[in-house]
């Protein structure tokens, strides 16, 4: 996500990175064969976050997948490193991780190339865990860090990351500015949204939020879904109706909470535990205007699939338009019309390129691979080693093109690889009558590696 310096196209995408001569870019868009491993990218964010915020319950194994076409790799540790803006700081965050401990962990400050431990972690092999607490936890001009300076001496679990203890023990105004600011990042920066993911409560943001509901609505009309806007029916239930699993999710619901609960058709159950429990079943409507200007409601259910998904994902745009995050999206061209998905980028590029906010997701629409949309380091490529089958990731920057190529005809005919070689593998009838129903006589575009 760091913008090379040879191009010189879309200034407009370009963030500043405090104390840093770089800039970042707003979007990273990943191409790739079925199987060539981009989906993982989004998988290994997913397991850190989980690592972070979820943690490993005692005693249990780390629920990490390592590469199994290597023999040597289930033995190794899983390395993760990830560096993030928060708060004007640059943050440097890492972590070993083994079947059944975490190896080791650092967390720093990232300043003109240098970095300023916050602290380091360590397990040996009895699993005895060390903490040494680095500069900005003892120095009281980073902030108070009394309780998180004093959870090093006590230390965590061999398989819980020290990050996950200080949430875990300590309250948000005792974690420290700077440690809290790591975990705001975490917690609420980073959006990620599975291929098959559906945002949760999405019912209550177009019940709750006016700001959401209109933003939807001018979204979906403008891209021609039918849809005019959303609304809400809000309907009591008795408890006594409810399935099993639900009365019991309300049974260990202490007094005074609430929980959503997804419930068929994207509706969503309310429920409010208190003296007298109330449940509420939240359903969204879709209003369309018929041919006489009256408004007809159909349950958001019966939308299309592409619909659907669309919507699902207007959360999160209308999230990162307001204020800075990173979305991750798997497939974001599922379901989705071409011209759609890319309507979706650019009016994400619109609301939000410059001023922080970033977007990588994995696709296979080539109507993304187009240089008066993205720019040459935006468009990253995701290809198997010819041996072991592991995944390397690489730009569209690495290459020298001519600014007139056709970057979606060049990728289809595999000259970034990142492609499925079918053709290579047809018989030669099928691949002599694909080659004469090319054009004729057309000049290949220059490309130089």
């Amino acid at each position: 996500m760091v913008a090379s310096t040879r191009h010189a196209d879309h200034p407009k995408h370009l963030a500043p990175i405090p104390e840093d001569e770089n800039k970042a870019l707003p979007v990273a868009a990943i191409y790739g064969a079925n199987g060539a491993g981009k989906s993982n990218v989004v998988k290994a964010l997913v397991f850190l976050k989980s690592l972070i915020l979820i943690g490993t319950e005692p005693e249990r194994p780390i629920s990490r997948r390592p590469f199994l076409l290597d023999s040597e790799s289930p033995a190794k540790p899983t390395e993760l490193t990830i560096q993030f803006i928060e708060g004007g700081q640059v943050y440097v965050f890492g972590c070993k991780v083994s079947d059944k401990v975490v190896n080791a962990e650092w967390l720093s400050l990232l300043r003109d190339g240098k970095e300023i431990p916050i602290y380091e972690r360590a397990t040996n092999d009895k699993e005895e865990v060390m903490i040494e607490a680095g500069a900005v936890l003892k120095d009281d001009s980073w902030g108070d860090h009394t309780k998180a300076l004093a959870l090093t001496k006590v230390g965590v679990l061999p398989n819980q990351l020290f990050l996950n203890g200080i949430r875990k023990n300590l309250r948000r105004r005792d974690q420290g500015p700077i440690i809290a600011a790591v975990l705001r990042w975490f917690t609420h920066r980073l959006i990620i949204v599975p291929a098959s993911a559906t945002f949760s409560e999405l019912a209550q943001w177009v019940a709750q939020d006016e700001t959401f509901t209109a933003f939807a609505g001018d979204f979906l009309r403008k891209v021609a879904t039918g849809v005019d806007r959303l609304r809400v029916d809000s309907t009591e239930i008795e408890e006594s109706v409810l399935d099993t699993p639900i009365k019991q999710l309300i049974s260990d619901l202490p007094l005074g909470n609430t929980i959503t609960v997804p419930a068929q058709d994207g509706a969503e159950l309310i429920v409010e535990k208190g003296e007298g429990t109330k449940v509420r079943l939240l359903t969204i409507e879709s209003e369309h205007i018929a041919s006489d200007g009256t408004r007809v409601s159909l349950p958001f259910s019966e939308e299309s699939d592409g619909t659907q998904r669309l919507t699902h994902l207007l959360p999160a745009l209308h999230a990162i338009c307001h204020a800075q995050r990173l979305l991750l999206v798997d497939e974001i061209d599922r379901s989705l019309h071409p011209l759609l998905a890319k309507g979706f980028v650019r009016a994400f590029l619109e609301a939000a390129a410059g001023r922080g906010s970033q977007l990588i997701f994995t696709t296979h629409e080539i109507a993304f691979l187009d240089l008066d949309l993205l720019r040459r380091d935006e468009i990253w490529f995701a290809d198997k080693t010819r041996s072991g089958g592991a995944t390397e990731l690489y730009s569209l920057s690495d290459y020298r093109v001519r600014t007139d190529l056709r970057i979606d005809k060049a990728y289809l005919q595999g000259r970034f690889e990142a492609v499925p070689p079918i053709e290579a593998e047809l018989p030669e009838w099928v691949r002599q009558m694909m080659g004469e129903l090319k054009p004729k006589g057309a000049a290949e575009p220059e490309l130089a590696t």
